[in-house]
């Protein structure tokens, strides 16, 4: 291997033999950035490398090789996300005179090393910005690069609020970040387009490099053109009333509940965008499906606040939705009509998606069952709540007393389903879980056939057979 003396003439011979050669100005800029960089980094806060080879190829080729590869596609402003010490800032502004830069970096002590390091290199048209990089960036610019700072798909949903169509996304990646670009592509494709993904290797060195570059696209559903609010603390009246939404006691108290889910609140803001009543977006990661409509309004909470309403920890949007109380079930009966006693949200949320698949219309929500708009209820059931009509009735023993002679009643020590002959119209009622029917009528009750030492199925996986069976007879 080359070895090349750690002095001024062998920073330039290394730099020149790399591909990364400058004029003889830039290159007492960068040798004064160096040895600053080297004076001020005593307990290695700066800079985990020491070896003047390290720092050469993996500092500062690395960064002056991006200028070399992108070359008149470089954005300018550009701002360069988790500087740290000035990587890659620094050096492709030497490197590439013409570009304004912006260093945004956190941590206060590395801003004032980057504010004495641009002042004794004698840099013009680069800054400093002490702070994390949110949606609601200061700075005009027309890109952003980022050096092994966070995953791709995260750093294009924080950007996109500020970086302008036509913009870029630079990303100095390692050799395996395929998964990155496919997610990217997936989730942003209306947002980004993929444009470079060169791959090579750093000179004098084993390490592998991935230059991927993302264009921003034009996209009128962004967050960037919505009215959004800042929620930062927990005595926020909203903030409080979204997180009484995790108890069926503040559902019914405000009229809204809580959405969660990847897929699922996407398709709540296609199929009822009528119901929407605010999108949840934690801050630096500011995503808004493209399935919200332009005039909904958008809340962008603290981190920490985020976390207390995202329950299930899907790190996605959350959706508060106005719901309507169920009015009293008049009594009618129109084919299979569902009567839900169940307890546990996550047993009504399931109930409610196998009605919703099985074409069942009507349900009647029992005095003992859990409130349907529950998170629970609604992470395991989806939209199955908005899709169907809710109603609302006395408690088991009084409903099942009210309809003798049009039930369809599910008990273990009941007759064989599969002998069964379902009526044109009745109400399905299933026991409650654990406790099941009162004992006076399970004799009436159908059965779901088992086989012999199984214990009892779940209340609802049961009711979910039974509407399957209905179904497919009337198909």
């Amino acid at each position: 291997m080359t070895r090349f003396s750690p002095t001024f003439e062998g920073f330039g011979q290394m730099l020149e033999a790399s591909g990364a050669g400058l004029e003889p100005d830039a290159l007492r800029q960068l040798w004064t950035y160096h040895q600053l960089l080297r004076d001020r980094n005593a307990d290695g806060d700066l800079t985990r490398l020491r070896s003047f080879a390290s720092m050469v190829t993996l500092h500062y080729v690395d960064c002056i090789l991006v200028a070399r590869k992108l070359g008149a596609k470089l954005p300018s402003p550009l701002l360069d996300i988790g500087s740290g010490a000035g990587f890659p800032g620094i050096p492709l502004k030497i490197a590439a005179p013409q570009v304004q830069v912006v260093l945004s970096e956190g941590r206060a002590r590395r801003v004032d090393f980057m504010d004495e390091a641009i002042t004794a290199a004698g840099l013009r048209g680069i800054q400093t910005f002490c702070g994390k990089t949110f949606s609601s960036f200061p700075h005009p610019v027309q890109g952003v690069i980022t050096r092994a700072l966070e995953k791709i798909p995260v750093t294009l949903a924080r950007v996109r609020a500020f970086v302008p169509p036509g913009g870029l996304a630079i990303f100095m990646k390692g050799p395996h970040c395929d998964d990155e670009i496919a997610e990217a592509a997936r989730d942003f494709g209306r947002s980004w387009r993929l444009e470079d993904d060169i791959a090579y290797a750093l000179p004098f060195s084993t390490h592998e490099r991935r230059l991927v570059t993302f264009r921003r696209l034009e996209d009128l559903s962004e967050l960037v053109r919505r009215r959004t609010r800042p929620i930062d603390s927990e005595a926020n009246e909203s903030f409080k009333t979204w997180k009484g939404l995790l108890t069926g006691r503040g559902v019914r108290k405000s009229g809204l509940a809580l959405l969660s889910g990847q897929k699922t609140v996407p398709e709540a803001l296609r199929d009822f965008p009528q119901r929407c009543h605010e999108l949840l977006v934690p801050r630096g990661l500011e995503m808004v499906p493209e399935e919200a409509p332009p005039d909904l309004p958008v809340a962008v909470l603290a981190p920490g606040l985020f976390r207390e309403l995202d329950v299930f920890g899907t790190s996605a949007p959350l959706l508060v939705l106005q719901v309507d109380e169920p009015q009293a079930w008049p009594g009618t009966l129109e084919g299979c009509t569902l009567a839900v006693p169940f307890q546990d949200p996550e047993n009504v949320g399931a109930v409610l998606r196998s009605a919703a698949a099985f074409g069942v219309r009507e349900v009647v929500l029992l005095k003992e069952a859990a409130s349907p708009f529950h998170p629970k209820a609604l992470r395991a059931g989806g939209t199955a709540a908005f899709r169907l009509r809710l109603w609302k009735a006395g408690s088991l023993a009084e409903v099942a007393a009210a309809t003798e002679g049009q039930r369809v009643l599910l008990s273990a020590e009941g007759s064989p389903l599969k002998q069964f002959a379902f009526p044109d119209d009745f109400l399905l009622l299933p026991g409650l879980e654990g406790a099941g029917l009162p004992p006076e009528l399970r004799g009436e009750a159908v059965a779901i056939p088992m086989e012999a030492g199984s214990e009892s199925l779940n209340a609802a996986v049961a009711a979910a057979v039974a509407m399957y069976a209905w179904y497919v007879g009337v198909q």
